[in-house]
This record gives structure tokens, C-alpha cells and sequence, in this order.
């Protein structure tokens, strides 16, 4: 420390001599300051007997220690001052006297400043601000006590005056938790508050809705809330047509994948080797569509006007509704007037399929073929047109329908409209041959035509998840000409499906139809098609129940890990006495079992079936894994009428199950009851699953 330093020191002593007070205790009867220096020097070096350096060694002194300051002023006692601190006379260790040296005078320092801080700085920043305060104007003064006003007041009450879709309650609720209400408007609570409504906002599909600020009323104390809460476009949605294009390598034009298929198939030799799909080098480019976005925006529930909600779940199913082959971006976009658009980049699916198959008849049990035509989205909202032509090696004529479907895109609702004409050749069981049947119960039924119109989920998903309901008017014809006019309704509900424990479930359906026959109460056909002929009316009701139970014994069974299956189902239909003759011998082919005789027409019956699924892997690479070996038994009620009796059938065997190129397909050999023989049956489709 230079001689110059200490000057602040002196000057603090003069102004507050309560200063002292926090100087180092000593024995110095001359002052305190030697007790910064109250350890002894215990080395030797230069000194006299008694260890105290000479006056003349006080520079050396200096010059060893290497600290200016303490030295110096030790210099000045020795000088200066013929009874010396007891420090300085002792001899001792120097290096550990400087150590002490510098701990004593680091507090020292420290504190002397403290005290002159708050002695003198303090109150000279206090006499500046009150200078600075007697040259303020009023209006400033006054927005300084408004201010300091408000940091004190507790809000009483948060509104959101911006706001059309948030509730009051939820605003209080939300304005309670995060403390805003009876405490001062502060950031952290207003974040928590922010954090709510933005938590509320997403839960319900208000994606881009957010919090923007927060003001207080001091007259109300009232926290006043800003959001903001995009409204959605004129236009909700916009839809870019793209699809998807081969860059040629060797010229770097566009080709479709056919043309492109061709070109790579016409230069085909040695050198060129067969290449797939994700081998090419492709691009998207625009193109037309068929796709209305004004009918996206009605099932997606967008409006324009009101706020933007996003429905993540009814996206998905439109999406995933056959409409769209691929989605590559479905984003809101903001447009100039503030507004935002729900912007969609896709591809779409191909429009038009024409598939053929092979099935059994629901009327005559015999096998058909069957070849159909879809035309998809057909109006641009997902509808399709459908014609279905069916016939089999027996049959006197096809059967035919044409349908008209909108499924609302998979969502809930939606209609089908249906016109048939469908082959029945239905042989009365008391005809003999060549005698004229006398009345229409006893004649050979031809065919039947009429109209189908089903609705979908015509009762509320709250109440029943799935629901259709459908009413047909149809008219039968015989051989010989007679006709009846059937009208029908029939509500399906169902199925309601039940988790269980261990990954089991359990599902169970309903049906029931009301209808009435009218026909002509007559014996020939000239009467019966006579302009005004005397009708009869003969009312009827059916009613089918279906359960359905799937168990897993074991989650995995053996290598590829699919579960071995216990699988149950049981169903009951009942019918009144009225019920027409095609549809008792329908409910007959429905409800008989594995290899049986038909059982002809059936007006009630009780059947069930056990199956034992067991997962076979063929070790095979290249084939998909998906046999099983099923080990079944059937059984089965069933009666002709109300006054006939219960037949009683049953069977157990065992089937393979294999899909071939997308096609299941089952074989069964089984022992049946019904005639005590081994029947084998082939037959199409998967076991009944949920």
C-alpha cells in the first residue's frame, strides 16, 4: 500500500470516529493499530538479540515480505514511535506475522468501508432522490403513486372480455389455482393462470388459441385478460391435388409408373434387371381432384366465422376413408384478413374397382359367383356407386343389385340406398310335381324385387354406438305368377364389445324386424293380378340375439409368438308364425352347422359353436404366417315352426385355416350327429372375430 491510500482512511477517522470501534483489539498503549500486527516475527534473519529488525533493516524488511502496505506501515510506528507494538518487539516466524497480517487488515478494510457506505453514501443517494423528487411534475408523481398503488392491490376478480368459447366457470376455476384472485397482479401467477386456459384450449381441439396479456383496473381491481382465438377462414379448407411421378433417368422427364413400367420392360436385357417402386427417383406434381373441401370442412365441423377446433379423431377416419391415398400435410395456415385455412396435401385414391369372387347364396345355399363395380367418391364427398351381379350354376337368373352409398367418411351417420332384384327358387316342400299349387304358401317363389334404405347410427353415439336402421318394400313373384308385397323395418344394435381380464373380450348384438305381408286372398292368378283384387294382411316379427367371447390361453404359442385362442359363440333367433317363406329358409342357412344337411326354412333356433385355435408356423420364409389348426364343435335347436318341435343337431372335427394371396380360406372334416357320417366342407373367409 502506498502512503497515498491511506488518506480515506484518515478522513473516515475524522468524519465518524465511531469508526475505531471496529478496529483490531491491542495492548498498544498508543493506539489500535498495532494490533494489526500482534503476531511475533520468528525469523531471525537481520535482527538484533532480541528479534526486532534494526531501524536501519525497515526497507529490507519491506523488500522480503513483498507486501507494501503492512511493511510500510510498520515502518512508520518503528520510525515514529519509541514504544512499539509488542508485535514488532517479539521475534517469531515472519511469513506466519504476514499471514495474520493480511487476515486482520482484509476485515479491517472491509468493515471501515461498510461503516463509511452507510454513513456517508446512503445518505447522500437519499438527499439526491429527494432533490430529483422536488423537480417532478404532478402528473408524474402521480402515475408514480398509481403505480405503486397497483403493485399493492389484490385483484378481485379475472375477466376475458375477447374470449367466445371460453367459460366462465373455467376462467375462475383456472384463475383460483394459479392465486390470481385476492393477491397483487404478479408475472408468476399470471403464467400459471396462462398455462391453464392454454391447457383447457387443447383438450378441447382450440389448438392456435393462446393467452396474449393481462391489464388491471384499478378502479374494480379487476385483472383484465387478452386471448387470442383465430377464427376460421371463408374457405375452411384447402386441398392441393398432387400425385406422384417418375423422374426418367436418362432424359429427366416426367413418366407415370406405367409408362415407365413400359419403357424399363421394352429395353429389358441382361443389363437391366427387374426394379421396384422404392428404387425409382420420384416426385409429386399438381393435378386435378375430385374431392370437395367444402365437405371435408362439414365433417371436420368447420365453419367459417367461428373458431378454429381441431378434431384429431374424425381426421384420422377421414383420412383412413379410402378417399385419400396418401396424406403428405394437413396444416392451418393464417390467411391475410387474420383468419386461418385447414391447407391439405394429398394424392388421391383410385376412383373405380371392378373385383369378382366367389360366395354362397343366402336363399339357396348354393355356390355363386359374384362380380362387382365401385365407383368411389363419386359426387367429391366420399359416396360410391355400387352393382353387384351374382349367379349360380343352377340358378334360372342373376341376381342383381345397385347401391348408392354415404358413409359421411366413415364418421357417424351417413345412408345407403339399395334397389335388388334377387333369384330365389324356392321349391315348396308339399308341391308334387305337376300338380298346380293352389294358393301362394304352396307355390314355387321365383324371385324378389324392391328397395333398400339404411341409416346409420340413427340413435345418438351417447345412448348406442353403433345402430342402423333400415326399412325394405319388396314384392315376391312365383312361377305361376302370384305376388306379395312385403314392407319391413328392422333396427340393429350393436356390438357392444367388453374388455375382460387377461386380454379376453366379449361382444354381443341385436336384431329385431317388424313387417307385414300383403298379398291377394286368392286361389289363381287371373284373380290375384285383377285390377282391384281383395288383399289380406299378415303381420310378423323376428328378433336375433348374438354373443360372442374371445379368450386367449396362452399369449404366446409357439415361435412366431401368436396367441393360442379359445374362442365361443352363441346366438338365438325367434320368429311369429307370419314370417315370409324366403326369409325362414335365409334364417335356416344362417343358422346351421359344419358339416350338415340344410335344415330348409327355420322360424326359431338356438346354436353354438367352441373353437380351439392353434397357431401353426410353416417354416417356410417367404410365407406369411397366419395358419392355424381349429379344433371346433358345433350344436344346434332348431324348429320349422311354432306348432313343430325342436331338431336337435351337433358335430365336432377339426380345420385348417390359411390365407392365399389376401384370400382366407378354411377346410373342415368333421363328425356330424345328423347322419353319424365324416363330412369334409370347404369354405371361404376368416372365423368371426371383434
Amino acid at each position: 500500500m502506498k502512503t497515498s491510500s491511506l488518506v480515506p482512511l484518515l478522513l473516515f477517522a475524522l468524519i465518524v470516529p465511531e469508526c475505531q470501534a471496529f478496529l483490531p483489539p491491542s495492548n498498544s498503549p498508543r493506539g489500535r493499530i498495532g494490533g494489526l500486527f500482534s503476531q511475533p516475527f520468528t525469523d531471525g534473519r537481520n535482527s538484533g538479540d532480541n528479534g526486532v529488525p534494526p531501524s536501519d533493516d525497515i526497507g529490507h524488511l519491506q523488500a522480503w515480505d513483498g507486501f507494501e502496505g503492512p511493511t510500510l506501515l510498520a515502518s512508520i510506528i518503528r520510525k515514529n514511535d519509541t514504544d512499539a507494538p509488542s508485535g514488532l518487539r517479539g521475534g517469531g516466524d515472519v511469513v506466519k506475522g504476514t499471514q495474520a497480517t493480511l487476515s486482520s487488515t482484509s476485515s479491517y478494510w472491509a468493515k471501515a468501508f461498510q461503516s463509511f457506505r452507510g454513513a456517508v453514501v446512503k445518505p447522500l443517494i437519499e438527499a439526491k432522490k429527494k432533490v430529483a423528487n422536488s423537480f417532478k411534475s404532478k402528473e408524474v408523481k402521480k402515475e408514480e403513486e398509481l403505480l405503486n398503488q397497483l403493485k399493492n392491490m389484490p385483484i378481485q376478480r379475472v375477466v376475458v372480455p375477447n374470449s367466445t368459447v371460453l367459460p366462465n366457470e373455467v376462467i375462475q376455476l383456472a384463475a383460483n389455482r394459479a392465486g390470481v384472485v385476492g393477491h397483487p397482479l404478479q408475472s408468476t401467477s399470471i403464467q400459471s393462470f396462462a398455462k391453464s386456459l392454454k391447457e383447457w384450449y387443447i383438450r378441447k381441439g382450440y389448438i392456435l388459441h393462446s393467452v396474449t396479456g393481462a391489464t388491471l383496473q384499478s378502479e374494480t381491481g379487476t385483472a383484465i385478460i387478452t386471448v387470442q382465438e383465430p377464427a376460421v377462414s371463408k374457405d375452411p379448407v384447402g386441398i392441393t391435388f398432387c400425385k406422384e411421378m417418375v423422374v426418367d433417368e436418362e432424359t429427366g422427364n416426367l413418366l407415370t409408373f406405367r409408362q415407365y413400367k413400359d419403357k424399363h420392360q421394352n429395353r429389358r436385357t441382361l443389363g437391366f434387371d427387374k426394379i421396384t417402386k422404392a428404387d425409382l427417383n420420384t416426385t409429386f406434381v399438381p393435378t386435378a381432384g375430385h374431392t370437395r373441401p367444402n365437405r371435408i370442412a362439414s365433417a371436420l365441423g368447420l365453419s367459417p366465422g367461428n373458431p378454429f377446433q381441431w378434431d384429431g379423431i374424425r381426421w384420422q377416419q377421414i383420412a383412413s376413408s379410402g378417399i385419400f391415398a396418401q396424406v403428405l400435410r394437413a396444416t392451418p395456415q393464417p390467411m391475410q384478413d387474420g383468419t386461418v385455412q385447414l391447407h391439405i396435401l394429398a394424392t388421391e385414391a383410385p376412383t373405380r374397382h371392378l373385383e369378382y369372387g366367389l360366395g354362397k347364396s343366402l336363399y339357396t345355399g348354393s355356390w355363386e359367383g359374384e362380380l362387382d363395380f365401385e365407383h368411389i367418391n363419386l359426387l367429391g364427398g366420399g359416396e360410391s356407386l355400387g352393382l353387384s351381379v351374382r349367379r349360380g350354376t343352377k340358378d334360372a337368373e342373376p341376381s342383381i343389385r345397385l347401391s348408392f352409398t354415404d358413409s359421411k367418411f366413415g364418421l357417424g351417420g351417413g345412408y345407403d340406398l339399395e334397389v335388388f332384384s334377387d333369384f330365389i327358387g324356392d321349391q315348396p316342400e308339399e308341391m308334387q310335381e305337376g300338380e298346380l299349387p293352389p294358393d301362394y304358401d304352396h307355390d314355387s317363389i321365383l324371385d324378389r324385387k324392391g328397395a333398400t334404405v339404411r341409416l346409420r347410427n340413427p340413435i345418438s353415439s351417447r345412448i348406442v354406438r353403433n345402430s342402423v336402421a333400415s326399412g325394405s318394400l319388396e314384392r315376391t313373384a312365383t312361377k305361376t305368377g302370384l305376388h306379395e308385397t312385403i314392407g319391413s323395418t328392422t333396427l340393429a344394435v350393436g356390438p357392444f364389445v367388453k374388455r375382460l381380464p387377461y386380454d379376453a373380450r366379449s361382444s354381443i348384438d341385436a336384431k329385431c324386424s317388424l313387417g307385414t305381408r300383403l298379398f291377394a286372398a286368392t286361389s289363381t292368378a287371373e284373380e290375384a293380378n285383377a285390377l282391384l283384387p281383395p288383399l289380406k294382411l299378415k303381420p310378423y316379427t323376428s328378433a336375433t340375439a348374438t354373443t360372442r367371447q374371445i379368450f386367449p390361453l396362452l399369449a404366446s404359442f409357439g415361435p412366431g409368438g401368436r396367441p393360442l385362442i379359445l374362442a365361443l359363440k352363441h346366438s338365438i333367433t325367434t320368429a311369429t308364425p307370419n314370417l315370409p317363406r324366403h326369409e325362414a329358409k335365409a334364417q335356416g342357412i344362417a343358422h346351421n352347422i359344419r358339416g350338415s344337411s340344410l335344415n330348409g326354412r327355420v322360424a326359431s333356433a338356438l346354436t353354438g359353436t367352441t373353437e380351439l385355435r392353434v397357431p401353426i408356423d410353416i417354416p417356410v420364409v417367404q410365407i406369411r404366417q397366419d395358419t392355424n389348426v381349429v379344433f371346433f364343435g358345433d350344436w344346434l335347436f332348431a324348429a320349422k315352426d311354432s306348432q313343430s318341435s325342436f331338431r336337435r343337431k351337433s358335430c365336432v372335427g377339426v380345420g385348417v385355416r390359411k390365407s392365399v394371396q389376401g384370400i382366407p380360406l378354411k377346410y373342415d372334416l368333421c363328425y356330424s350327429s345328423d347322419d353319424g357320417k365324416f363330412q369334409s366342407a370347404f369354405g371361404l373367409g376368416a372365423d368371426f372375430d371383434f
